[in-house]
């Protein structure tokens, strides 16, 4: 059961506050917080929620400002980030806002550290560093959802009772996802390679252990040499789920999967928006049901 503490987290200031045109500006830091937070507000009155970064941006890795970014920035009553380093963009933006309010909605999130093996570029190193991918595991988003409740109803008290009749029932879906993950035909002591950051927690949710960690940078092409090294860990470890997006690890994950006899599977890190049932919870249902497709495959 996950701990419902909606409401009861600190805010930003106390009491109404509304723009000009009567509303509270809401603004999102990228698709995943807004996904979560368009949940969290729905049916309220007078709260403006908006998404900075558009849809079609990614992680964020290379992400910069934009003017209408900018503008946005100064028209947010709120900015509600991910946190644990995913914003890195903002920089010294925000200095320029001392009076927005600024909730990290993945404060007091244990993040996952990048232990397994990866491969960025040819002989390049990399330290390990905490995951910022938090949405992924189910029981995360609903701290985060709870932590955007919490903010909301201190800044608009009025809206209360709606924001946390919101926030209590995504904490069911994210409860029911992890109930459904939890059924996954998954043997015991089975392991993966993640070809996207945020899968590490896919990977958790769904029981497996993410031995080997291959992230290309967009438009890289993988190298013979580091497929060869992926292949030759895979094969010796019995590796033979690939955890991968639709971006340029897919590329990877396909390459790797008919080198070493595996399976390649495709999942959703919800950084985009869906073109059909885009909520939180039918994306996640999506990925818990491609993976058991894989799993029942690889009994086969």
């Amino acid at each position: 059961m996950f701990l419902l503490f909606l409401c009861l987290l600190a805010g930003c200031g106390g009491g109404t506050k509304t723009t000009e045109t009567g509303g509270l500006r809401v603004l999102t830091s990228f698709y995943p917080v807004y996904l979560i937070a368009r949940e969290v507000t729905a049916g309220t009155d007078g709260i403006i929620l908006e998404n900075m970064a558009q849809p079609q941006t990614g992680c964020l890795h290379d992400y910069e400002l934009t003017i209408s970014d900018m503008k946005k920035l100064e028209n947010a009553d709120i900015l509600l980030v991910n946190g644990g380093g995913m914003e890195a963009f903002l920089g010294q933006a925000l200095e320029q806002y001392p009076d927005l309010c600024i909730v990290d909605t993945s404060a007091g999130i244990s993040l996952l550290t990048e232990e397994c093996g990866h491969h960025h570029g040819e002989d390049e190193p990399h330290e390990a560093e905490g995951n910022p991918h938090v949405w992924l595991l189910p029981e995360n988003a609903a701290q985060q959802a709870a932590a955007i409740c919490g903010a909301l109803c201190k800044a608009m008290p009025e809206e209360r009772e709606t924001l946390e009749r919101n926030t209590a029932r995504f904490l069911k879906e994210a409860e029911r996802l992890t109930e459904q993950a939890a059924t996954l035909p998954v043997p015991e002591d089975e392991q993966a390679a993640i070809f996207h950051e945020g899968f590490a927690y896919l990977a958790e949710l769904f029981g497996l252990d993410a031995e080997i960690g291959i992230f290309a940078e967009e438009y890289q092409e993988p190298s013979a040499k580091e497929l060869a090294g992926a292949a030759d860990e895979m094969l010796e470890d019995g590796i033979s789920l690939l955890l991968a997006a639709d971006d340029s690890g897919a590329k990877y994950a396909r390459i790797l999967a008919r080198e070493s006899g595996g399976h390649a599977v495709l999942l959703d890190p919800l950084t985009t928006k869906a073109e059909e049932n885009d909520t939180y919870a039918g994306r996640m249902e999506r990925n818990i049901a491609a993976m058991r497709q894989a799993l029942e495959g690889a009994e086969e």
